[in-house]
C-alpha cells in the first residue's frame, strides 16, 4: 500500500498541500483529479521522493520513503511524469531498454502493443509527435516491474480513441498491481475508476 498521512508542503509563503491523506491499494485503479494549482504533480513528486513533506508522513509498503533508497523505491512503485522530456536521439526500442530485463514485467509486449508502439520501435523518440512521445513515458512507466504505477496526466496529449485505449490497459494491469492515474476533465472516463480523490487547493 501507498500511504500519505496528514501531508503538508509549501514552497516559499504558500501552502500547496496542507493535512491531506489518502492510500492507493493494490488491484485498484484511482483516479487523482483536481484544478490546476490543486498540487497534484507536487504530490507525485513527494510519493516520488523528488520532495520532501513540509509535514506528515509517506510510507511505501509500510516504510517511509525517507528510509528507503531510490533502488528499493523503484522496485515498489514506477512513475510517469507528466511531459516527459526526450532530448537524445534514441530509438523508442533502446528508449524501452533503459529498463533491464530483470525488472520488465512479463507482459511488456502487451502494453507495447496496446500503446500502439510496435510500429514506432525504430523510430527515433525526438522525431514523434507529443502524443507519441507520451505513449512512450507511458510504455516506460509500465514495462518496470512495480507493486504500484502513478502516470502524470498521462491522456494530455491523446485523442479520445487512445485515451480509451490507455485506460482500458490499466484496467487490465490493476491485477495485483495499484495504479494512481492524474488527470482532469476526463468525464468520459470516469467509469473506469474504481473511485476518485479530488484534490483541492488550500486556503
Amino acid at each position: 500500500m501507498i500511504k500519505v498521512e496528514s501531508l503538508s508542503f509549501s514552497r516559499a509563503d504558500r501552502t500547496i498541500l496542507r493535512d491531506f491523506s489518502m492510500s492507493l491499494e493494490k488491484n485498484e485503479l484511482v483516479l487523482l483529479s483536481g484544478e490546476n494549482g490543486s498540487g497534484k504533480t507536487t504530490l507525485l513528486q513527494l510519493i516520488g521522493g523528488v520532495l520532501t513533506p513540509s509535514s506528515g508522513v509517506i510510507t511505501l509498503n509500510d516504510k517511509k520513503v525517507a528510509d528507503l533508497s531510490a533502488a528499493e523505491q523503484a522496485k515498489i512503485r514506477s512513475i510517469a511524469p507528466a511531459r516527459r522530456a526526450f532530448t537524445l536521439a534514441y530509438t523508442v526500442q533502446e528508449v524501452l531498454d533503459f529498463i533491464p530485463k530483470k525488472d520488465r514485467t512479463r507482459n511488456s509486449a502487451q502494453i507495447i502493443a496496446a500503446l500502439n508502439l510496435d510500429d514506432l520501435l525504430e523510430r527515433k523518440v525526438t522525431e514523434l509527435s507529443t502524443g507519441q512521445q507520451e505513449r512512450v513515458s507511458v510504455a516506460l512507466a509500465l514495462t518496470q516491474e512495480a507493486d504500484f504505477y502513478l502516470l502524470d496526466e498521462p491522456f494530455s496529449a491523446q485523442d479520445q480513441a487512445n485515451a480509451a485505449k490507455m485506460v482500458q490497459l490499466f484496467t487490465s494491469l490493476k491485477n495485483g498491481k495499484g495504479i494512481l492515474v492524474i488527470s482532469h476533465n476526463q468525464d468520459a472516463l470516469r467509469s473506469y475508476f474504481d473511485r476518485e480523490i479530488i484534490l483541492v487547493e488550500p486556503y
